[in-house]
């Protein structure tokens, strides 16, 4: 017998709990599933029996489910530009590649390394991917003993056999690649091959371990973070979607006041149809990581595009730019206004008093204040931190010598954001405690 918060008793057939069982009042949608067949309807309205077999199976699905989001595009773009190629393998192999850049691989061409990541498409992709996860664990039993202190048995080697098959098809998209002229860095297809499944893998399980903490065996329980780390993630995650909201905002107005040279870009590129549709869509996920280049601009260290040409607080400098449509909003050459980092700064500081101010309220209201100023701080270093790391995923390479390094310098980013942030945040704190003593 299982009770979901707020909820009727709950009794399954078998007494045998199962992941579905548990998601069933965090996950909207899943109340259609049966973990064990009824009395009266023996067989019906269930899925194949849940195992480590059926997870290999859902991962290799998953894995080929993924690999179309992209490959399916360069296969439509491929058939429009070229239809007299007559085989369409060197466009598998191409494909391939950029699959394994969209997912934060890095590829090499003609000596030159490619590691330039659309973060809204490799968010796409952990979305799908997780989307694979749960639907392999779903009616796992999660009542067996722990397996090494961690995850119920079951669960565990359910979650195994389904990495096991998704990261059999992200090496084989590897090998293919290695076959055409993107090659893949071996190093660096960790990224889709271990830390995507990962991630997405910890997301399909967190309903669960938020519903049902026993779930995790005692090793794994150790290894909860302490309280204060744990209250902060909510602030700082919800600090990073604020930063990006404002680096978007201007994106999207720069990009509205230079509608004029964008258009003129993309008409240059000379794509049509599919093609063009396919231009924009991956500028449409090049949004993210234009808004991080915003966000190190008004924090400080600024962005190049092209080794020469970089936009910090002293102004904006020339250089020959790739052919990218969306790069034709760059400001012109020449200095900024003096009020330009009071403004980045206040922009900043702003954010950090909305910081400070859902962390306060992640403790108690008469808490002290150094309790209030720890969470603070540390929701502080988790947007900052997240942002860097999100900066060095997406940044990187589009190709050699000037192009060698596009984007901010992850590093000064997060130190400089952490100081900024902290300042609002700490204001903010501050506010509350002189609030409570009036």
């Amino acid at each position: 017998m299982w009770r979901p918060e707020g909820g009727p008793p709950v009794d399954h057939t078998g007494g045998t709990m199962t992941v579905i069982d548990r998601l069933r009042s965090a996950v909207p949608g899943l109340d259609g599933y049966s973990a064990s067949p009824g009395p009266d309807d023996p067989g019906q309205g269930t899925r194949p029996g849940p195992g480590w077999r059926r997870g290999a199976v859902v991962g290799v699905v998953t894995g080929l489910a993924v690999v179309c989001v992209v490959l399916v595009p360069v296969l439509l773009v491929w058939s429009q530009a070229r239809p007299d190629a007559g085989s369409s393998a060197e466009a598998v192999m191409v494909g391939a590649g950029l699959w394994l850049l969209a997912a934060g691989a890095q590829v090499q061409d003609s000596g030159a390394t490619l590691g330039f990541t659309p973060l809204l498409g490799l968010a796409l992709l952990v979305a799908l991917t997780r989307v694979g996860v749960r639907e392999a664990m779903v009616r796992v039993s999660i009542d067996d003993p722990p397996w090494w202190g961690l995850l119920p048995r079951r669960l565990a080697a359910t979650l195994g056999a389904w990495w096991a098959g998704y990261a059999a098809v992200v090496l084989l998209v590897a090998l293919v690649a290695a076959g055409g002229p993107l090659r893949p860095a071996w190093t660096s297809v960790l990224v889709p091959g271990l830390a995507v499944p990962v991630l997405a893998g910890a997301l399909a399980l967190r309903p669960v371990l938020v519903d049902v903490p026993e779930a995790l065996g005692p090793r794994a329980a150790r290894w909860r973070p302490p309280d204060v780390v744990r209250r902060s993630l909510g602030p700082g995650l919800a600090g990073v979607l604020a930063l990006l909201g404002v680096g978007s905002v201007v994106v999207f107005a720069a990009v509205a006041l230079s509608w004029d040279g964008v258009s003129a870009v993309q008409a240059g590129l000379g794509t049509a149809g599919v093609g063009s549709g396919v231009a924009v869509l991956v500028q449409v996920g090049m949004l993210p990581n234009l808004a991080l280049w915003v966000v190190s601009f008004l924090a400080g260290p600024g962005f190049q595009v092209v080794d020469g040409a970089t936009v910090s607080w002293s102004g904006s400098q020339s250089g020959l730019l790739p052919m990218v449509p969306v790069f034709a909003a760059l400001p012109q050459p020449g200095p900024f206004p003096v009020a330009t980092p009071v403004v980045g700064a206040l922009v900043l500081v702003g954010v950090g008093v909305f910081v400070g101010r859902r962390a306060v309220r992640r403790v108690a209201r008469l808490s002290r204040l150094r309790s209030k100023l720890s969470v603070a701080t540390f929701s502080c270093a988790t947007t900052a931190t997240v942002v860097g790391l999100l900066d060095a995923v997406g940044g990187g390479s589009l190709g050699q010598f000037r192009l060698a390094s596009v984007g901010a310098p992850a590093l000064m980013l997060s130190l400089s954001l952490f100081g900024w942030l902290l300042l609002g945040a700490v204001i903010a704190v501050l506010r509350d405690v002189w609030a409570l003593r009036r």
